[in-house]
């Protein structure tokens, strides 16, 4: 009898020990979770540090050829685990609360190993649309960007990109955007426009951007440079063209010009001038006769009589410079506009007298030889 208490004290411990696992509730005992290559245990917390808890997620994991969507609920301190598998992944995540109309959070994080822990930090996010305009008018079609300075979250991953494409009203739409200013951008051919936006958290913001007329179109900023430098080259290879022909012209009139030592020339100096004018002028109309450019013959005087005062000014240009000479020489040489040349250019392209070659961005005419021979 005297051991009886200390006999029922070693059977309550015994029992108290086998009783301790069921007085624990379930949220305080460790999940049972799988094991294995490829998973993680995560954890979702908001930018301020507090843990996202009971938390709606939506999950897109890019990796292995593949995007996989989960949707899952974190648990009272925001934990949850995710089975990814082998691989590198990059996972967007969004947590959007019922209550308001725009996206709330959104978080993005980029796994580079086999399995571990991902924490991933959510950001306050919102909703932008708005309309593409150009005097009051939808503009259908345009190309719309977004650019903002927050670099929190990749929010160009979350939208697919962060250029989208003008509905039929000229209406856009850009789901996931970091709470603050952003600017949108718009174009569409030669119209181009900008306009700030507020983006505010959980709500569906809007923007109008009107488009205007471009001062200079988008690629060619750079076009006045190049067609002053263009300009320039030509105008010396004009220049070394002229000094050299000029100088292998009186060559040939000194050639001409030296007294044989059989007959001394014995002429007075105004009748030799006369006569080195005559040979000069009779070597030229024969070179020129034989280039088959002459435009004073019968077939060439044919031809100008068909066309109008401007086409027979640039086929009398043409002419002058060797059958041949870019757009830009007989804009900046004749004063003539670039629309009314080109125009003209056609016209004479079209009636066979005029060939037309694309000379990197300039167009290269030549006289139809055959035409006027």
């Amino acid at each position: 009898m005297g051991n009886t208490p200390m006999r029922s004290f070693l059977f309550f411990a015994f029992a108290l020990a086998l009783a301790l696992p069921l007085v624990y509730s379930a949220d305080e005992l460790p999940p049972a979770v799988p094991s294995g290559e490829g998973l993680f245990f995560c954890r979702a917390i908001f930018s301020n540090g507090t843990s996202a808890a009971n938390a709606p997620l939506v999950l897109l994991a890019r990796g292995n050829g593949s995007d996989t969507i989960y949707r899952l609920i974190t648990d009272a301190t925001g934990r949850f685990v995710l089975s990814l598998g082998k691989g590198s992944f990059e996972i967007d995540s969004l947590l959007d609360m019922p209550s308001t109309s725009g996206v709330d959070f959104a978080a993005t994080a980029s796994v580079r190993e086999a399995s571990g822990n991902i924490t991933l930090i959510f950001y306050p996010t919102g909703s932008l649309s708005g309309k593409i305009v150009s005097n009051l008018s939808p503009v259908s079609g345009a190309a719309v960007r977004v650019a903002c300075p927050s670099s929190a979250f990749d929010y160009s991953r979350i939208n697919g990109d962060t250029e989208a494409k003008a509905g039929e009203a000229g209406d856009f739409l850009f789901r996931v955007l970091p709470v603050g200013t952003c600017v949108v951008s718009a174009s569409s051919g030669a119209l181009a426009g900008s306009a700030p936006a507020q983006v505010k958290a959980g709500e569906i913001s809007s923007v109008t951007v009107e488009l205007q007329k471009k001062a200079i179109t988008e690629g060619q900023d750079w076009f006045p440079f190049a067609a002053g430098a263009s300009a320039l080259a030509l105008l010396l290879i004009m220049y070394f063209i002229y000094s050299y022909l000029r100088g292998k012209k009186a060559k040939a009139q000194f050639s001409q010009a030296k007294p044989s030592p059989e007959k001394p020339m014995s002429a007075p100096a105004s009748s030799y001038g006369m006569r080195v004018s005559k040979a000069a002028s009779k070597k030229a109309a024969e070179e020129e006769r034989e280039s088959g450019l002459d435009i004073n013959n019968s077939r060439a005087k044919a031809v100008l009589s068909t066309l109008s005062d401007r086409e027979r000014e640039i086929v009398r240009f043409l002419f002058k410079s060797g059958g041949r000479a870019k757009r830009s020489s007989m804009q900046h040489k004749l004063l003539i506009p670039k629309t009314s040349l080109l125009r003209n250019l056609r016209s004479l392209e079209r009636k066979n007298i005029v060939k037309l070659t694309p000379f990197g961005r300039n167009l290269l005419a030549e006289i139809e030889e055959p035409l006027f021979k």
